[in-house]
C-alpha cells in the first residue's frame, strides 16, 4: 500500500512538471519570463533596475488603479515589507474619459487642457515615455525609503504582479524579467 502511494505521488509529480517547460511558469507572455528559483527570493529585473526581496518579507501585496490629477490612469502593484522599505511598479496612460461622462467637461477645450495636463504629469515620471523611468525632484517627489520602478505596458505590470503573488503565496523564489 505504501508503494501504492509513493507510486501515484511521483505520477502525479511527473504530470504536472510535464504540463510546463522546466523553471517557467505556465503563466509567462510575450517574452517575459517568471522562472522558479529555489533561493526563496523574488528576484525583479527591470529595464529601470534590478529589486531582490526575500518571499517571507512581504507582508502584503497589492493592485490599484486610480485617475491621477484628472488626466492620467495609474495602476500601482504595492509591496508592504517587514522593513520601512516600500516598493511600487507603475504604469500609466492618459486619462480617456467615457463618451458622455462630464468627469473631465464638455468640449475641444477642456480635453486640450487634459491632454496638456497629461503630458506635464508624463513628464514627471518620464521626460522620455518611450523608455518610461521615474523621475524624482528633491525633496518634492523623492519620499525617503520608496522604491518606485515604472513599467511601459499594462501588461507586464500584471505579469510581474502574478509572478509576486505566486511567490507571496508559495514562499517560492523567482526571477521575473521585464
Amino acid at each position: 500500500m505504501k508503494a501504492l502511494l509513493i507510486t501515484l505521488s511521483l505520477l502525479l509529480t511527473v504530470s504536472l512538471h510535464a504540463q510546463t517547460a522546466p523553471g517557467q511558469s505556465p503563466t509567462g507572455q510575450g517574452g517575459q519570463q517568471d522562472n522558479v528559483t529555489r533561493d526563496g527570493l523574488w528576484d525583479g529585473r527591470l529595464k529601470g533596475g534590478n529589486y531582490i526581496v526575500r518571499c517571507n518579507s512581504i507582508i502584503a501585496l497589492s493592485k490599484h488603479e486610480y485617475i491621477s490629477d484628472g488626466v492620467a490612469r495609474v495602476v500601482e502593484v504595492n509591496l508592504t515589507l517587514s522593513s520601512s522599505m516600500v516598493v511600487r511598479f507603475y504604469f500609466l496612460e492618459p486619462y480617456k474619459p467615457e463618451t458622455g461622462s462630464n468627469t473631465v467637461g464638455a468640449g475641444t477645450q477642456a480635453l486640450e487642457k487634459a491632454k496638456g495636463m497629461f503630458d506635464q504629469a508624463a513628464g514627471r515620471v518620464s521626460p522620455d515615455l518611450v523608455t518610461p523611468k521615474v523621475v524624482k525632484n528633491y525633496p518634492t517627489s523623492t519620499h525617503a525609503h520608496t522604491i518606485e520602478f515604472v513599467l511601459k505596458e499594462e501588461a507586464q505590470l500584471n505579469s510581474l504582479f502574478g509572478s509576486l503573488e505566486r511567490s507571496f503565496r508559495t514562499g517560492q523564489g523567482r526571477v521575473w524579467k521585464e
